[in-house]
């Protein structure tokens, strides 16, 4: 991967509709030199798909939460574990992590009460399973890796940026 690469992948990142001539514009290419670089991009696994960014909110799942787990258990138990929570569409990410807890969850919902019913589904089915979260109170922003730092993230509060006169 090269210079020329990264810069394509950022205005990927930052602008995923452009066409490749508008990308080519951008890195100094012709559309069909870009064109064989995103093949190869992806057929390397640099990228590994497109997707379009969408409203939390706006689909019915306003609440987000940090989800610490902990689970006394063997291997089989762990794969169980992650594999129940990749089949859950709440569970936008899974990290296993060192520490005390054995992983850490960020989990979207349409309420708390259905975070308390999600985690009690979870300890029913996962013996030895603790958990601990955090509710998310306001996102000050999320952005995808690669994005550009000079642009407004694309996923921010409702708040952010606005002075508290102005709310």
């Amino acid at each position: 991967m090269d210079d020329i690469d990264r810069k394509l992948m950022a205005a990927l990142v930052g602008g995923g509709r452009a066409t490749l001539a508008a990308l080519g514009e951008t890195v100094g290419l012709t559309a069909p030199a870009v064109h064989e670089r995103m093949h190869k991009l992806e057929a390397s696994g640099a990228i590994r798909g497109y997707s379009a960014l969408v409203d939390p909110e706006g689909v019915g799942s306003g609440t987000a939460a940090l989800v610490f787990l902990r689970l006394d258990g063997d291997r089989v138990a762990r794969e169980g574990l992650e594999a129940h929570l990749a089949s859950d569409p709440c569970v936008l990410e899974l990290h296993e992590v060192a520490g005390e807890d054995c992983y850490v969850a960020k989990v979207r919902v349409d309420s708390p009460q259905r975070l308390a019913e999600f985690l009690g589904e979870l300890r029913d089915f996962h013996h030895g399973l603790t958990s601990r979260s955090s509710v998310v109170l306001r996102s000050c922003f999320e952005r995808p890796l690669l994005w550009p730092t000079d642009r407004p993230a694309p996923v921010r509060s409702p708040t952010a940026g606005r002075s508290r006169a102005g709310q």
